[in-house]
């Protein structure tokens, strides 16, 4: 028998994959919009995170920003992080050669951690996280706004 993800990432202090799964809509919307207007890049989230260990993912509020780091710098914005030089060389190389409407490569920095995902054969895709993100922006923002829908970027 196996526990529940959110059982065993308070145990052993996992805790992204989580984020990534309560926030994947966000997270792909942002893939596809930075690649849209910057090309290639990554995603990066920012998390608040206190204490993983009494954190429902599903329930409690998690406060995160995101931002999308384009080629030119995510090795900058990488070596702020202390990452080793090898591992960014290859990243790097992923960054430049990832396909973007299919993949999605995401950094979670938080609790003093850094967390890297290569994140491929996604049951949704980057525009299609895109596209709902844009179809359903009330649910995704506290901002009233028009029924504004999503402009073609494919």
């Amino acid at each position: 028998m196996y526990l529940p993800v959110d059982v065993w990432q308070g145990y052993t202090g996992y805790w992204q994959s989580a984020f990534i799964r309560e926030n994947f809509l966000s997270i792909g919307h942002a893939a596809w919009q930075g690649y849209l207007t910057q090309w290639r890049g990554l995603v990066a989230c920012d998390v608040e995170v206190v204490d993983v260990s009494t954190l429902d993912w599903r329930s409690d509020h998690v406060r995160y920003s995101i931002q999308y780091i384009p080629v030119p710098e995510v090795q900058p914005y990488l070596k702020i992080h202390n990452l080793d030089t090898d591992f960014v060389r290859h990243l790097m190389e992923v960054v430049r050669t990832y396909p973007p409407g299919q993949d999605m490569l995401v950094a979670v920095f938080g609790n003093g951690q850094v967390d890297i995902n290569w994140l491929q054969n996604l049951a949704i895709s980057p525009p299609n996280c895109y596209h709902e993100v844009c179809n359903r922006r009330s649910e995704f923002t506290l901002e009233p706004s028009s029924d504004r829908r999503c402009k073609d970027g494919y």
